[in-house]
Parts: structure tokens; C-alpha cells; sequence
């Protein structure tokens, strides 16, 4: 990576580790996630499944949401989704549509990650096969994680061994503030061509008068 790209990645995942602190203080666990573009934060946000009772409140859906009314899908092509711990399924699922072109964490998630456990984020059948769905982004993990792995334990010290006991959460790799890149898979020709098919095809459908 190049150093301003790194720096870049360092000061977003410090913002993403300051919202997880904060979270706390809210009755929530210690997951932050900010989408950035250009440099500039575009949307941020925590959990909030214990305040609204409702399990798909984690902030990574969330600050999708909140990006994808900001920029629009395409733009978040140039897009990076930050989080102080690896992405789950759920998440990872929706990254992949909304067309997320970085994802960077500093914990993984072994247990429940999309990526060490089930790989929904490197996946290529799922843009090959439905091409709604963006090729795998770049995806670069353990940013911080020193950093990210204190939040939790001034959170809570017993849980945050307990998570490590049973290989939850653990830096993404054994060299503890190693990181590591998967570089993302590029827009194939016929997918450019589908997925503006469908953009037409569905602005056409809105123009049409209902019966």
C-alpha cells in the first residue's frame, strides 16, 4: 500500500475504534464502521441492536444505508467500508451488492466472519453468476488491531479473553500489527454491460404508467 493510502487507512480505522468506545457508553457492543471516499467520511455508525431490540442493527448495515442515499451505488465502487472487527455474513452479504470496493478491519472473526469463516466477501461465484452483485473487493485486515483489541478489553476484560479463548475475535494474523492485502478482482466487460441493461431496464419499468 501506498503510504497515503495507509495513513488514510490508519486515521479511519481510529475513527471506527472511537465510535466502538462510544457504543459503549450507548448500552451497545463495541462495533464501529465508517464508509469513506476520497478521504472524507460519507457515513458512520455503531450497533444499535440492543437499544431498537432488532438484530439486523449492526453498523455496517446501517452506514450503508446511510451511504448509499449519499453516493449511489456506483460511486461506492471507489468506496471503503471501515470496522473495528471483520464483517459477518449479513454484513458481508450486503457490502457485496451495494458494491463496496474496499473493505478494511482490524480483528477477524473467525467464528462468524465473512471472510475467515464463510468468505461471502472473496466469493466469486456470487458476481459471476448474479452480476447485481460486485466482483470481491480489496479487502485488507489487521489495521489497528493492537488498537481495536484494546476497546474491547477496557470494555469488558473477562469477556475480551473469553472471545480470545474460544478464537472469536483474534488478529487477522499470528504476527500481531502485520497487515494483510487481498487485492479485489476487476469489473469484467460483460458485467459493465449487464448491470447497465438492468439499471435501464428498471429506470424504464419506473417511467412506465401503472393500470
Amino acid at each position: 500500500m501506498d503510504l497515503l493510502r495507509e495513513a488514510t487507512d490508519e486515521a479511519m480505522m481510529a475513527r471506527c475504534i472511537e465510535l466502538s468506545r462510544d457504543a459503549i457508553g450507548q448500552g451497545e457492543y463495541p462495533f464501529g464502521t465508517v464508509i469513506a471516499a476520497g478521504g472524507q467520511i460519507v457515513a458512520e455508525a455503531v450497533n444499535r441492536t440492543i437499544r431498537e431490540g432488532d438484530v439486523t442493527r449492526h453498523a455496517e448495515v446501517i452506514a450503508l444505508s446511510i451511504a448509499q442515499k449519499a453516493l449511489g451505488r456506483r460511486a461506492l465502487r471507489e468506496a471503503t467500508l471501515y470496522s473495528n472487527v471483520e464483517p459477518c455474513v449479513m454484513c458481508s452479504y450486503c457490502i457485496r451488492e451495494a458494491w463496496i470496493g474496499r473493505v478494511v478491519f482490524a480483528l477477524g472473526s473467525p467464528v462468524m466472519g465473512g471472510l475467515s469463516k464463510w468468505n461471502i466477501l472473496r466469493d466469486t461465484c456470487i458476481s459471476h453468476r448474479i452480476p447485481i452483485f460486485a466482483p470481491p473487493p480489496e479487502v485488507v485486515a489487521g489495521v489497528l488491531s493492537a488498537e481495536a483489541q484494546r476497546a474491547w478489553r477496557d470494555w469488558n476484560p473477562l469477556a475480551w479473553e473469553l472471545a480470545k479463548l474460544r478464537g472469536v475475535l483474534v488478529p487477522p494474523d499470528a504476527q500481531e500489527g502485520k497487515v494483510r492485502v487481498l487485492p479485489a478482482h476487476s469489473w469484467p466487460s460483460w458485467q459493465h454491460m449487464v448491470t447497465t441493461f438492468v439499471r435501464l431496464a428498471s429506470k424504464a419499468a419506473e417511467r412506465r404508467p401503472r393500470l
